[in-house]
């Protein structure tokens, strides 16, 4: 039996899907920072999905209706690129490729299985906008820590009559089918069974509620992130491109900056530094002499921090340096 399994260990969440059904060997395994998946998942155009996904189904009923071979192997080709472009789309390709290996065995409920597959991809391209519709809905009145504030049970508690919205834009939860098991060495966790995509948002955002983590806008990026450290942090930690810097790396070099051009000893020493350095362009000293002098001025700007010499006394010795 194909499986699909998610579970969080402190600040990742793991994805184990298995498409042969040989459990304890996943065929695919794949680590993420927390909340990525639901974050990544909230940034797609599903528009520029829908495409591969009618491509698909149209494969699909090829396959149910005929049992058309060369439509399996289309259909299952265009589910693995699905599945490159979001982690959420491996659980289709699993299931889909458990249905189309029992697909011989003719029978009552195989044909009833077939149609329900049948019928969830035909109704993606619908459900997948409306799940982002609903979890940007629960992050503003749930999750958001500058609209919602920062208690996400209080706010659960107040937009959710049991499990069932108030307001009927939110994501409605039910019941999914989570186990409790070892995870990792020494430790259990639970474990969600996915059976569908809408069953991952939803572990997602009760997690999140259960455990009182919030999310904000970043500051640099204006992308989601989850607020598992600092509730006052204002850029994130996600993933970016290879060679980028991460937003929370940008942020502390503005934070830096910001900081010294409000320090009238910097600017000092600043203003001093960038007359010198533009004497090397005018030939008026030479690259030596300036890296002389800024290692020299270094250090002044150091007795001046500390309160040795006065802002008035390091003005002084910029001017009359040499």
């Amino acid at each position: 039996m194909w499986y699909a399994k998610m579970y969080f260990s402190e600040g990742k969440e793991i994805f184990q899907y298995d498409a042969a059904g040989t459990q304890g060997v996943p065929s695919v395994q794949k680590e993420l920072p927390f909340l990525e998946s639901l974050l990544s998942f909230q940034e797609l155009d599903c528009s520029e999905l829908t495409p591969m996904l009618q491509y698909i189904t149209d494969n699909w009923s090829k396959l149910v209706a005929e049992g058309d071979m060369e439509a399996r192997t289309n259909a299952m080709m265009k589910l693995g690129a699905l599945a490159s472009v979001h982690i959420y789309f491996q659980l289709l390709y699993v299931h889909c490729y458990d249905r189309q290996v029992t697909m011989s065995i003719k029978n009552d409920r195989g044909n009833l299985e077939d149609q329900q597959m049948l019928d969830e991809l035909r109704r993606l391209p619908e459900l997948l906008p409306l799940y982002q519709k609903q979890i940007q809905r629960f992050f503003d009145l749930v999750l958001d820590v500058d609209t919602a504030g920062r208690e996400p049970q209080l706010q659960a508690s107040k937009n959710y009559t049991y499990d069932n919205p108030n307001d009927s834009g939110l994501f409605k939860f039910h019941p999914i089918p989570l186990s409790f098991e070892p995870v990792e060495y020494q430790k259990c966790s639970p474990v969600l069974y996915s059976a569908s995509i809408s069953d991952m948002i939803d572990y997602s955002l009760r997690s999140c509620v259960e455990r009182g983590i919030t999310v904000r806008r970043c500051k640099n990026c204006g992308r989601y992130f989850p607020q598992t450290g600092r509730v006052s942090a204002e850029y994130c930690e996600r993933p970016v491109p290879k060679g980028q810097q991460r937003c929370r790396e940008i942020g502390a070099l503005k934070q830096w900056t910001k900081k010294q051009s409000d320090d009238p000893v910097f600017k000092a020493y600043r203003k001093e530094y960038k007359k010198r350095f533009a004497w090397i362009k005018a030939g008026r000293i030479t690259d030596e002499e300036f890296y002389a002098w800024s290692e020299k001025a270094r250090e002044e700007k150091k007795k001046c921090d500390r309160g040795i010499i006065t802002l008035e006394e390091f003005k002084q010795w910029l001017a009359e340096s040499k």
